[in-house]
């Protein structure tokens, strides 16, 4: 017997092999600390991480029909895990986002100078106004 008899060949791992679910769940307990440090780097936070490698493992099993042939699985998974921390990512930046700008809309001018038909004014404008007042020569 030769030595390269035993180790599986280069071509073999490209072939698509069929993932079924106690693959996958053998593949995720060895894989899911791995995921969990990916995503909690991608996200800043041990816990969104655990959340985004949540929303990861739900996809992966959403994806998975039993006749489902994937090339390289483990790659395949980081993807999910990638994808899932970008829309996590948008997500908590749109949140961020609308907070401001509902903050910035009830924000009122504190010295409670009316201007011409209008009662209330954004603070900012309100400063904005005083310093080209004050700038003026």
């Amino acid at each position: 017997m030769s030595s390269t008899a035993a180790k599986p060949d280069r071509m073999d791992a490209m072939i698509p092999r069929k993932l079924d679910r106690p693959a996958l769940e053998a593949m995720l307990s060895e894989l899911r600390p791995r995921l969990h440090r990916y995503c909690a780097r991608m996200a800043g936070s041990v816990i969104d991480g655990e959340d985004i490698v949540q929303e990861t493992l739900l996809k992966a099993l959403q994806a998975l029909d039993g006749s489902m042939a994937v090339e390289r699985p483990e790659q395949w998974l980081f993807r999910i895990a990638h994808n899932a921390a970008q829309d996590h990512l948008r997500r908590r930046h749109r949140e961020r986002s609308r907070i401001t700008e509902a903050d910035m809309t009830t924000i009122e001018d504190p010295s409670g100078s009316a201007t011409a038909g209008s009662q209330r004014r954004p603070a900012c404008a309100a400063s904005c106004s005083f310093r080209w007042r004050s700038a003026a020569p």
